[in-house]
């Protein structure tokens, strides 16, 4: 029995232009709610830009885990948050120093994400597909938030080699691919399993009634914690690992057809 769908976005959900089948949602989200079945979004990103990517008369019906665990709502309302302590800022704040011209950085907040104004317009512009709340600031000593995340960029295809480099270096936290070209910096022990497992406890859901979807480095918690687990075709090596099987890319709607056929067997 399937009680809990969570997927995540880029390259999972959203096609290489960042869109996905409407009409195929839709009879998700019918199906979904005639079967009792929570129908979660898990991701590195925004929940403000996770928001936008879907019709505003959903929103009630949908569950966010954003910010990779971090951040847990149902629809508007906040079910949790975890930030970061001083330590762990200071130990992000080293990274910054040393890496931070080298690799433009990311830091992620409740109140918006916050990027470098000498990183480039260019870069900003790339930023607005995941940050629909972004400011740019002369520096980031000037800033104050909750932050989740600290996210490094990378040369294409260098996410994996770098995190994992990153964790040797600085231990108390933890590293993942979040994509090819990004390095998502957070808690110890935070990933979006962590807000599938609060989901489940609110809801009794055990992991055994739960599929996810995902194609990341920090989708591998996810992929192993759900009783039933897909990659698609374009995904890192590390979640291909992860998951239990292997389907389409994203580019094919495989995700979209893969649930469907799920609810649909119900």
């Amino acid at each position: 029995m399937i009680r809990l769908i969570a997927t995540d976005m880029d390259g999972t959900w959203l096609n290489s232009k960042k869109e996905y089948d409407l009409d195929k949602f839709k009879r998700i989200m019918d199906l979904a709610g005639e079967k009792g079945v929570k129908f979660v979004i898990a991701s590195g990103n925004q929940y403000e830009n996770l928001v936008t990517r879907f019709p505003k008369e959903y929103l009630s019906q949908l569950y966010f885990v954003a910010e990779n665990g971090a951040y847990v709502l149902k629809g508007r309302e906040i079910l949790n948050i975890v930030d970061l302590n001083s330590d762990e800022m200071a130990t992000m704040r080293q990274i910054e120093h040393k890496y931070g011209q080298e690799h433009p950085t990311v830091w992620a907040g409740v109140n918006s994400a916050y990027s470098l104004k000498s990183y480039g317009e260019d870069f900003a512009k790339h930023l607005h597909l995941f940050y629909e709340k972004l400011q740019i600031v002369d520096d980031y000593e000037s800033v104050e938030d909750r932050f989740f995340k600290f996210t490094v960029s990378t040369p294409v295809g260098e996410s994996s080699a770098f995190a994992q480099q990153l964790k040797q270096e600085y231990p108390s936290l933890d590293m993942v691919a979040g994509s090819n070209a990004a390095v998502d910096i957070s808690k110890l022990g935070m990933n979006k399993a962590v807000g599938l497992k609060l989901l489940g406890q609110r809801y009794n859901i055990p992991a055994d009634e739960m599929v996810a979807f995902g194609d990341g480095g920090n989708d591998v918690a996810m992929l192993q914690y759900a009783g039933q687990s897909y990659a698609t075709a374009t995904a890192l090596p590390e979640a291909k690992r992860a998951a239990n099987g292997i389907i389409g890319s994203s580019d094919e709607s495989a995700v979209q057809d893969k649930v469907l056929d799920l609810l649909e067997k119900q």
